[in-house]
């Protein structure tokens, strides 16, 4: 054994010293290099028989050192190959400038070599360091899941992190190779560079050396938008990039000169208009991101908003004929891509990016001035998604609400003529004015404690009709008040109609608008009849009454008159709805969902504002258009996309049945799948999902085609509005229509033309004052006891936060029961650790527990559900005082992720009683924790970090004793 350690010193002692003398080889052949280089006049002298001998030797000894001691010599080795052999020589030659045309050959080899150099690189890495890197889309090497691997060396697992820095480290040279063929040879594109700095921002998501590449591969492209967006989000990264600030300031001052030379926005080109919108947009940034002080805030986003409104109407100018003028043709996409003559998906993806890490930058060093930034955001979004609902229109989509409301406003409008004809033809005798009326219509005069405003609603005489079968009929005013609706609290959750009054808007079109918008009234007879079925339609409905012998005058006059007008008008409504029906363009619709739209940019904004309620619960009035256009956008998606969403036929098309098939397929884990918007995102600050969440390895299950990503987004866009429904009460949704709809804002009261006695006018007058008294008494009393209230809060002292629990995966899924009845008691708040997910993850296939767990975690997450939260980025750290095992079982690992989870939140604040554990934060287990394990102890980590640790079964069972003696119900 002695003799077996004493060779394996001596050969690690002699690699070390061959890798040193190879490093001092190394060095003087770069240092010929250099001489070389800078006696060279020329690009043929770049390219001389010596410098190519010295280059060649530099770039086989380079990569001899790098896999000879990697860990010591070969990010060295790895960057003096780079510089010396490649990004030297381009350098030269770029300053030689293009008089030497005629050696551009040598100089477009020597690239092309590099890129298979690196190229190979890259395998060698793979192979030789067993580096598992699937980000890559190109790779080679294709390790087999079910072969054991060997005994591993000691620094394996160093040495697998120190092979993905070197991939890092050769994407980014590709991406320089490439990006210097499409500068100097314009032959080639340069989304082949974009496409290795963005492979190398996945394997290395802290560095933010790819998005620094990334914003000078598109340097005055888009008017440098996409070059401001790569560095704000480089500057976002763990890691960024030092010169990343300076390139965004000279492109700042560059945008700066450009907007004072801006005169007028009147008499402008498209292209024109498109650039005065993005230069403005960007001095706003600079505002907000350097920190400017600057006075006309308000007024400057107001331009920049409406230079966005008009800007997102303007259409792409047609191209010219590819088959007839393909020169001119291949002209007009370059200048379109260079300068482009309409906001298309990526000038807005860029915009939405921007807006969000400024306002994302902001929140964190001043949320005061951070407002105007999330309220300019919040704005961006009203605006796409009014012209997606433009889109969807232009498409054939329909609103199902829009029958509802068309066919309301026309009665509303024949009937209040005939209204003001009899209000004409009255006399002054009180009787004679209230009788013609209360025969067709009732009347109802808001109270003066009411919010709606004083307004006449249709409603067919049934009441009337129903009292002459029974031989009640009453015609004076005492029925007419008895028969008013009253109005009836609404919830966001229940219907406003009942079955019976859609059945009356069927037959009757009474539908008014006031049903829709929010004003619901219901009378005592309706309330008895909607279980009820007989009256189904009028015209049935009242000759049964003539057949039972008990019609009255007024009964007669009805059916002579009103009846047969209503259901003329109700006839001339549905012939309309035929005829203006649109029929579906399934062209359209299928570029729509081959990715003409803005959806991946709304997504991100909808996952920005969800965070944001507090922002959406302040809008007010102003949020209307907003919410409106949620609520319209809801209802169309909701209709023709969501599988078994209505019982009413759908409209026919081939590319929609397509559509719905993917939806139905994708309704368990549409949820979780993240989208190539989330994938560039990956590891900053404004992704919904961690850099290290589970859902990242769905991609490799799901490999979702363009059709079903945008499908994908318009489920989510479902989910996303029911959200918004639930954090906005105005939005309600009504169960016989099956439709949504926005509760209108009640509007000051107007002076209706109606003649009341004096006697009438002063007895609402004096209810008046009187309310008015009253709710000045209730608000002082209520200001009283929020004062008494405060008082006693200062006096007792802060309250005691919610204990916040933190359950294992085995805790999770083996006691879910117990966990449910803790959170029923709305004392607690569960937190899950990222770790944890992946592990029911891995559960899942074996165990049914596992998965159950699952699908309720997923629902209380999805449904917003305050008690549970999940880990999000950042909220870890590491634990005190403790060395890390560096060969341990997974489980071990495990409990170290969780244990810095609660370290977290637990580092700031200790309890009082002992100050090694607190009493904020209990960590559940299902057993007690196995040491056996002799380099780490759980417990003793636990502690050290001042994480209270208890089983599940014990904490519980000390919760239900201590709720069954403080006498609470649980």
């Amino acid at each position: 054994m002695n003799g077996f350690s004493e060779n394996t010193e001596a050969e690690i002692a002699e690699r070390n010293e061959r890798a040193k003398k190879l490093y001092r080889y190394i060095t003087d052949v770069a240092r010929r290099i250099d001489e070389a280089t800078a006696a060279c006049h020329s690009v043929a002298d770049l390219f001389t028989t010596y410098i190519e001998v010295q280059r060649q030797k530099l770039r086989d000894n380079c990569e001899k050192l790098m896999f000879l001691d990697p860990l010591n010599y070969g990010k060295k080795s790895l960057e003096l190959l780079w510089r010396k052999v490649y990004y030297d020589t381009v350098s030269a030659a770029k300053k030689f400038g293009e008089a030497e045309n005629e050696y551009d050959n040598y100089l477009f080899t020597h690239i092309v070599c590099g890129i298979g150099h690196f190229h190979h690189c890259i395998s060698r890495i793979q192979s030789e360091m067993k580096v598992e890197c699937c980000e890559l889309d190109y790779t080679p090497q294709h390790i087999d899941e079910e072969k054991e691997d060997a005994e591993k060396p000691s620094h394996d697992e160093e040495l697998q992190l120190f092979g993905r820095g070197l991939l890092h480290s050769c994407l980014i040279y590709l991406g320089d190779l490439s990006r210097y063929q499409a500068e100097i040879f314009h032959a080639f594109d340069s989304s082949i560079a974009a496409r290795y700095y963005l492979q190398s921002a996945l394997v290395d998501m802290s560095s933010g050396m790819p998005y620094n590449q990334l914003g000078n591969l598109y340097l005055d492209k888009n008017h440098n938008l996409d070059s401001v967006c790569y560095y704000i989000q480089c500057l976002s990264c763990t890691v960024p990039f030092e010169g990343a600030l300076g390139n965004l300031t000279k492109l700042f001052e560059k945008n700066t000169q450009f907007v004072e030379t801006i005169t007028s926005t009147e008499s402008l080109s498209q292209v024109e208009h498109i650039q005065t919108t993005i230069s403005n947009f960007l001095s706003l940034i600079e505002v907000w991101y350097l920190g400017k002080d600057e006075s006309d805030i308000p007024q400057k986003c107001s331009s920049i908003a409406q230079l966005l409104k008009i800007s997102m109407d303007f259409n792409q100018i047609p191209l010219p004929d590819i088959n007839k003028q393909y020169t001119e043709y291949q002209q007009a996409v370059e200048d379109e891509a260079l300068n482009p003559s309409y906001l298309n998906s990526n000038l807005i993806h860029k915009i939405v990016q921007v807006c969000l890490f400024t306002a994302a930058k902001m929140n964190d060093a001043d949320e005061k001035k951070a407002f105007a930034a999330k309220a300019f955001t919040l704005a961006l979004l009203s605006q796409l998604l009014q012209k997606l609902l433009q889109q969807l229109e232009a498409l054939g989509f329909q609103n199902p609400a829009d029958k509802y409301n068309k066919r309301s406003a026309r009665m509303i409008e024949s009937l209040s003529n005939k209204v003001e004809k009899q209000e004409k033809s009255t006399t002054d005798d009180e009787s004679n004015e209230v009788g013609p009326i209360e025969n067709n219509i009732n009347v109802v005069v808001s109270e003066p404690n009411e919010t709606e405003e004083t307004s006449v609603v249709t409603q067919p005489d049934i009441d009337a009709t129903k009292d002459g079968q029974n031989g009640d009929a009453k015609t004076n005013k005492k029925t007419l008040a008895k028969r008013r609706r009253r109005r009836r609290l609404a919830s966001s959750d229940s219907s406003d109609m009942t079955e019976s009054e859609a059945s009356e808007a069927e037959s009757d079109a009474s539908c008014s608008d006031e049903a829709l918008s929010g004003s619901s009234f219901d009378s005592d007879d309706d309330m008895k009849s909607d279980n009820s079925d007989d009256i189904t339609d009028t015209e049935t409905a009242v000759p049964s009454e003539k057949q039972n012998g008990n019609t009255t005058n007024i009964h007669e006059k009805h059916l002579n008159g009103d009846v047969k007008e209503n259901w003329k008008i109700k006839k001339d409504d549905m012939s309309c709805d035929s005829d203006t029906k649109t029929q579906l363009k399934a062209k359209g619709i299928q570029d729509f969902l081959r990715g003409d739209n803005f959806l991946p940019s709304i997504k991100l904004l909808q996952d920005w504002i969800l965070n944001e309620k507090d922002l959406l619960l302040s809008c007010g009035d102003s949020g209307e258009s907003l919410f409106q256009c949620v609520v319209d956008l809801l209802n169309i998606f909701t209709h023709y996309f969501k599988p078994k969403a209505s019982s009413k036929p759908v409209e026919s098309c081939e590319i929609l049945d397509y559509a719905r098939s993917i939806a139905k397929k994708l309704k368990l884990d549409y949820r979780t799948i993240p989208l190539p918007e989330d994938v560039s995102l990956r590891g900053s600050n404004i992704c919904k999902y961690d850099k290290d969440a589970a859902e990242w390895q769905l991609l490799n299950m799901y490999q979702p085609s363009v059709y079903e990503e945008n499908i994908i987004r318009i489920l989510k866009f479902i989910d996303f509005g029911d959200q918004i429904a639930k954090i906005v009460p105005r939005i309600r949704y009504n169960r016989s229509m099956q439709i949504l709809y926005l509760k209108k804002t009640p509007t000051a009261k107007v002076n209706t033309k109606t003649n009341v006695k004096k006697g009438r006018e002063w007895h609402n007058s004096k209810k008046q004052q009187s309310s008015e008294s009253e709710s000045g008494l209730l608000r002082r009393l209520g200001r009283l006891w929020l004062t008494s209230q405060v008082r006693e809060l200062e006096r007792s002292g802060r309250a005691a936060p919610p204990t916040m629990l933190v359950p294992t995966a085995e805790a999770l899924h083996t006691r879910l029961k117990q966990v449910k009845l803790l959170l029923r008691a709305r004392a607690f708040i569960l937190l899950v650790p990222s770790v944890v997910l992946q592990e029911l993850d891995e559960l899942k296939r074996d165990q049914s527990s596992a998965r159950d767990a699952i699908r309720w975690l997923e629902g209380a997450l999805a449904g917003g559900a305050r008690g549970v939260r999940a880990q999000r980025p950042g909220q870890a750290r590491a634990l005190p005082l403790l060395k890390y095992p560096r060969k341990a079982p997974p489980h071990i690992h495990n409990y170290i992720q969780i244990l810095e989870f609660c370290h977290h939140f637990v580092a700031d604040d200790r309890g009082a009683g002992d100050p090694k554990t607190s009493s904020l934060l209990v960590l559940l287990t299902a057993d007690p924790p196995d040491d056996s394990y002799k380099e780490f102890s759980i417990t003793g980590a636990a502690q050290s970090a001042g994480v209270t640790l208890d089983t599940i079964d014990n904490f519980y069972a000390k919760w239900r004793q201590t709720v069954h003696k403080s006498g609470k119900k649980r």
